[in-house]
C-alpha cells in the first residue's frame, strides 16, 4: 500500500479536515435564532395584514351605508334626523324590522325608510363576521347656507363577532339633496 492511499487509516488526519462538534452546535444555535426572528416577523406581518383587511371591510361597509342613505328620500331623512332622533341605530333596527310597532321610534323608522332593507344595511354579515352600523346626525356641522341641501352624518361600524374586539371605524360624510345632484 502506498502512503497516499485514502483508505489507509493509519495516517494522521489533518486538523482542518472537518467541523468539530462545537462548530456544528454553534451553527445550529445561530440558525435557530435567525429562524425564530423570521417566524416572528412573518407572524406579525400576517396579523397586521388581517387587521388592515378588517379595517378595509369596515370602511367599505360605512361607505355602503352612506351611499344607501343618499339614495333615500332627502326630506324624510332630514325629518327623521332633525325632528325624531339623532341616530339611525343598528341596536334598534334589527333584521326584519326597525323598532317596535307601538313606539314613536318604530313608527319614525317605518315612515322614513324601507325597514326591511335598512335592517340588512345596518346589520351586514361579511365572511361570517357580523357588523353593526350606526348613522349619527352631526348637529354641529349643520350650516345655515347648506341646511336644505346637505345633511352631515357620521357612520360608525363596529364588529359584533369574528374574533376579539376591534376598534370601531368612523366615516364622516354628507347626505345630499337630489336637487343639487
Amino acid at each position: 500500500m502506498s502512503s497516499k492511499d485514502p483508505w489507509n487509516r493509519s495516517r494522521k488526519r489533518d486538523k482542518e479536515a472537518g467541523f468539530t462538534l462545537i462548530e456544528v452546535l454553534a451553527a445550529i444555535v445561530i440558525l435557530s435564532i435567525v429562524s425564530l426572528v423570521l417566524t416572528s416577523y412573518f407572524t406579525n406581518a400576517m396579523t397586521y395584514s388581517k387587521s388592515n383587511q378588517n379595517k378595509t371591510i369596515m370602511v367599505n361597509l360605512a361607505r355602503n351605508a352612506l351611499f344607501y342613505m343618499e339614495k333615500q328620500d332627502f326630506d324624510k331623512t332630514v325629518e327623521f334626523f332633525r325632528d325624531k332622533t339623532d341616530r339611525l341605530s343598528a341596536d334598534v333596527c334589527k333584521i326584519g324590522s326597525c323598532g317596535d310597532a307601538v313606539s314613536d321610534e318604530g313608527a319614525a323608522y317605518r315612515k322614513a325608510f324601507n325597514t326591511e332593507t335598512l335592517s340588512h344595511v345596518l346589520h351586514p354579515i361579511v365572511n361570517g363576521t357580523d357588523y353593526s352600523i350606526d348613522v349619527i346626525y352631526q348637529k354641529g356641522l349643520d350650516e345655515n347656507d347648506f341646511r336644505n341641501y346637505l345633511l352631515p352624518v357620521k357612520v360608525v361600524v363596529t364588529r359584533d363577532s369574528g374574533g376579539g374586539p376591534a376598534a370601531p371605524v368612523e366615516v364622516e360624510g354628507y347626505i345630499s339633496n337630489e336637487e343639487i345632484r
